[in-house]
């Protein structure tokens, strides 16, 4: 079987494998596969060599498929939390000297509020790039286009590649992605302080945007000269807007001194077991001219890693005109959404993409349940690429009382604790939007 060989603490029958024909309990397999990684990868952080044993069995899954692999190699921080506190910390500094030092005041404050801006909206990474890099990976499985040698069957294709088909230009291209890394935790993440977050409205709804854009304003008011304004509403002024740049570096504090890594069995190894299900489901009906691109990313944890690196790689190979990508981050623990994202600037999401996700939530009463979900703080792998151009969204599950999935970045993301039905609802989702987006792409052209 070609499968990695089942981790010690795993039962001693071999596990599925997604090469396997016929009939395959997709829920248990999702079950075994994910208790299979965190068993033998159990603190996938960010950089760490359990994140690279993961992806090898990963990649073992997607050679079973019959898919392409390559591996794709890159540098990255192993920790966004400890960029969070870098930049919000020297933000808050800055109001201390305030009054002694006012040139380095606004240096801090304007210089943090611009370097989060740049990083969060991919521009550039600035202040991230003092926590230093480390290497990462990203595991990609293909389908490749072909072009068959006879006529296109009709019936399901072979569990293998077709001999008789060679590679071609795509005239569409889909690429899946989900992360195999897990996130830290720490007090940010207990449910009661997510569920005040998720309940607030206004400028509290983004937390992050709200802290660059108070580190912003005290620039304003440390170019202010001494005599303008009364100086104790400048004082107050200044205290207010000291107070979310200080909150954000205290929590975000907390989650790097801790460095507890989480099992993430639901965030996100629920989204790769949906990947290589979509992998087995897919390559049975793929169109000839159509590319399926199948990616396990690193580092999404530590600000999207992987993503923009696999983004910065492809520009030049993946057309945007013919490319589309689609995240799977968190299908379970929670009701399926899709995410419209950006932490301070608002990421696009392409119109004609948005009326294809709404007409695939209108075409069956059980895709009724997935909406938009403005998400109040992080991203998934899809912004680097929306922010590229390309098309792209992504899809995960929220708990309306929190606003982030069940056991979100906690110690109890366990296997244990994995609600995977809405996975099944997830891969009949994302099968009829590829089917959407194929027939919008023909329309097109």
């Amino acid at each position: 079987m070609s499968s990695p060989p089942t981790p010690p603490s795993s039962s001693s029958a071999s596990p599925p494998s997604l090469s396997t024909d016929g009939d395959l309990d997709e829920l248990a397999w999702a079950r075994d596969f994910i208790a299979r990684v965190v068993a033998a990868c159990p603190a996938r952080a960010s950089t760490s060599d359990d994140e690279a044993r993961a992806h090898t069995l990963v990649e073992a899954e997607m050679k079973a498929l019959g898919l392409a692999t390559e591996r794709q190699t890159f540098s990255w921080n192993q920790s966004l939390y400890e960029s969070l506190a870098l930049h919000f910390g020297l933000g808050t500094l800055g109001s201390l000297f305030t009054a002694r030092a006012p040139r380095l005041a606004f240096a801090l404050h304007a210089g943090t509020a611009a370097s989060y801006l740049a990083d969060s909206t991919r521009k550039a990474f600035v202040l991230r790039r003092l926590l230093g890099f480390r290497p990462s990976q990203n595991v990609l499985g293909t389908l490749p286009a072909t072009t068959s040698a006879g006529p296109a069957s009709s019936g399901p294709a072979s569990s293998g590649p077709a001999s008789s088909s060679t590679p071609t230009a795509p005239r569409l291209r889909i690429v899946f992605l989900a992360h195999v890394d897990a996130a830290y935790t720490g007090l940010i993440f207990h449910p009661e302080v997510a569920s005040r977050a998720a309940g607030s409205r206004g400028p509290l709804a983004k937390p992050l945007r709200l802290a660059t854009l108070a580190l912003a304003g005290l620039a304003a008011l440390d170019l202010l000269p001494p005599g303008v304004g009364s100086p104790r509403l400048r004082t107050a002024a200044r205290v207010a807007l000291t107070i979310p740049p200080l909150l954000s570096a205290a929590f975000n504090l907390d989650v790097s001194l801790r460095r507890q890594v989480v099992p993430g069995a639901m965030d996100d190894l629920s989204g790769v077991a949906a990947l290589l299900l979509l992998a087995r489901r897919l390559r049975a009906h793929k169109p000839d001219d159509v590319e399926l691109v199948f990616v396990a990313t690193g580092c999404e944890e530590a600000g999207l890693g992987g993503a923009q690196a696999l983004c910065d790689a492809m520009k030049e190979r993946w057309d945007p005109a013919h490319t589309v990508v689609i995240g799977v981050d968190s299908p379970a623990n929670g009701t399926l959404r899709y995410y419209l994202e950006g932490e301070i600037v608002p990421v696009p999401l392409a119109p004609w993409l948005r009326d294809a996700l709404e007409r695939v939530s209108g075409s069956e009463p059980r895709f009724a349940e997935v909406k938009p979900f403005a998400i109040p703080v992080g991203g998934t792998d899809a912004i680097p690429f929306a922010v590229a151009g390309y098309p792209a969204v992504s899809l995960g599950c929220v708990d309306d009382r929190t606003g982030t999935p069940r056991h979100y970045h906690l110690p109890t993301d366990t296997p244990e604790n994995l609600e995977p039905e809405a996975i099944t609802l997830c891969l009949a989702y994302v099968e009829r939007l590829v089917a959407e987006i194929g027939a919008h792409v023909r329309a097109s052209t």
